[in-house]
């Protein structure tokens, strides 16, 4: 078992000690699953299609363009693509271009190019690696990457690339999903926080939380293999302590989740109010465009209309709703119920008032009623202040409007922008995959259930099962422990090139 501490540097050394004398197999299991070399053999799935073949793709988006790039990894990178390329691609220095001529199998020019030449271990996928800069003509990037399956090259799978990078160890799970995020970020908050996991900051949170409680597992496990002996190598008092700050921090990533998976994928606004009072026309100024069909006739949004757009760091995901109202209209009613569900999910709730209409009496009572969680924020806007001026209205953030006119829009989008991203976003971890956090509220579960059983009296056989759920949970998440079909589904949302 020497190999299977590979990874496994912050055990102590009374820990290995047990492990190498008296491991039970479950604990085998999870400290060789801390090893990603161990790991390629007990991932069948994903670690067969890291069959050894070198691998070629088009890594820029396909299109007309300036330049396309097109990489090549695998083992045999230096001599395949030598077949196609006029310089010696083997003699050339790590991290140097050089510039020849691409040539297909039948000795024909393709394009003049660049070729770099990257070196094991110390490239993206810790395989020998040639990246061709050609021009950006569809016919070039076709006939250069055939004539690279010609020599011998097989066409990359989608996110071949970066899960060979994960194969290879060069990175944690968190931070090859880490890529998807930052290739897919369209605004600064998601940026930085793609760029925060990609630097591996939630993996040593991960990590260090199975760490702290590996070393008790093992002392579980050893006490089942004495349990003739009816000796506890586990002090109860000290786990029971362990667990409740683990249970604290690992509640406290998940916490985090709502607000992180909004700032990645876009905060959730829901636009509410009564029929006729400017919602769609509020949507269309918000976007800068006509999104919505604007009409004087009450009830013409029968369902919801969803777009997005960027307010300084954020992606905010306006949604506009039907209008609320009792009504006897069973099309009106279920969009009337889909705004109710639109308005539970929102991190936010622009909710419409007429300024010409409605009372200060009635706003109250329409906000009072609103069915919202209490993490959810509320604004009420007074719409068509060009007709009469807003009321005073107390207990209620408020701002006034007039979006037909444009009027307040700005100063809406400024202080929208203002609950954006805020500096505690900036510094804090925060999760923002729904993978991560199903399986951090999974290991939550466990440890909650291991402490209970402590508590009162559980065989440790069963304690030790408990903890063991706890640590695959939480492994699945870097990647230390994880099922094929997570790999699999993780890896196919890249694109071909990455």
């Amino acid at each position: 078992m020497e190999s299977s501490f590979t990874a496994g540097k912050s055990l102590d050394n009374d820990f290995r000690v047990f492990v190498d004398e008296y491991a039970h197999d479950s604990v085998d299991v999870v400290v060789r699953a801390a090893n990603l070399g161990e790991f390629r053999t007990m991932n069948r799935g994903i670690a067969a299609a890291f069959d050894g073949k070198t691998i070629c793709a088009l890594s820029t988006p396909m299109g007309m363009g300036g330049i396309a790039v097109i990489r090549v990894s695998g083992p045999d990178a230096f001599d395949l693509a030598n077949r196609v390329f006029s310089k010696d691609l083997a003699a050339v220095e790590s991290h140097r271009a050089v510039f020849g001529i691409l040539r297909n199998a039948a000795g024909e020019t393709v394009d003049e190019c660049l070729a770099t030449v990257f070196r094991a271990p110390g490239t993206y996928t810790g395989e020998n690696t040639v990246e061709f800069g050609v021009h950006g003509s569809t016919f070039i990037q076709t006939e250069a990457v055939r004539a690279l399956m010609d020599a011998g090259c097989r066409h990359a799978g989608p996110g071949e690339f970066t899960a060979r990078a994960f194969l290879n160890g060069k990175m944690d799970l968190t931070q090859a999903e880490a890529v998807g995020d930052l290739i897919a970020a369209e605004h600064a908050g998601a940026h930085r926080l793609a760029m925060e996991q990609l630097k591996g900051t939630f993996a040593k949170e991960i990590t260090a939380l199975r760490t702290e409680l590996i070393g008790f597992a093992g002392l579980l496990e050893l006490e089942l293999d004495f349990a003739e002996e009816d000796v506890e190598f586990a002090d109860r008092a000290r786990f029971d302590q362990l667990l409740e700050t683990l249970i604290a921090r690992i509640a406290s990533l998940a916490d985090s989740f709502r607000k992180g998976n909004a700032i990645r994928d876009g905060i959730p606004v829901a636009i509410l109010g009564a029929p006729n009072r400017g919602k769609s026309t509020l949507l269309n100024a918000l976007l800068g465009d006509d999104r919505a069909i604007v009409s004087p006739i009450p009830g013409t949004t029968r369902d919801t209309i969803e777009d997005t757009c960027v307010l300084g760091s954020s992606k905010f995901r306006f949604t506009d709703t039907a209008g609320i109202r009792a009504t006897d209209d069973a099309l009106e009613s279920e969009g009337i119920r889909r705004a109710w569900q639109t308005a539970k999910r929102a991190s936010l709730v622009l909710y419409v008032l007429d300024a010409s209409q409605d009372s200060v009496a009635e706003a109250n009572a329409a906000l009072n009623a609103l069915e919202i969680g209490p993490e959810t924020d509320v604004i009420a806007l007074w719409n068509k202040t060009d007709l009469a001026d807003a009321p005073a209205l107390s207990g209620w953030e408020s701002l006034s409007i007039a979006a037909a006119e444009g009027k307040g829009i700005e100063a809406l989008k400024v202080r929208l922008e203002a609950l954006g991203l805020t500096d505690d976003s900036e510094s804090s971890i925060m999760v923002t995959n729904l993978r991560h956090y199903e399986a951090l509220m999974e290991s939550n579960a466990s440890l909650v259930t291991t402490r209970s059983g402590l508590s009162n009296g559980i065989p440790g056989d069963l304690v030790a099962s408990d903890v063991r759920q706890a640590l695959h949970h939480l492994g699945t998440i870097t990647g230390e422990i994880d099922p094929e079909d997570i790999l699999d589904h993780i890896f196919s949302n890249f694109c071909i090139g990455k």
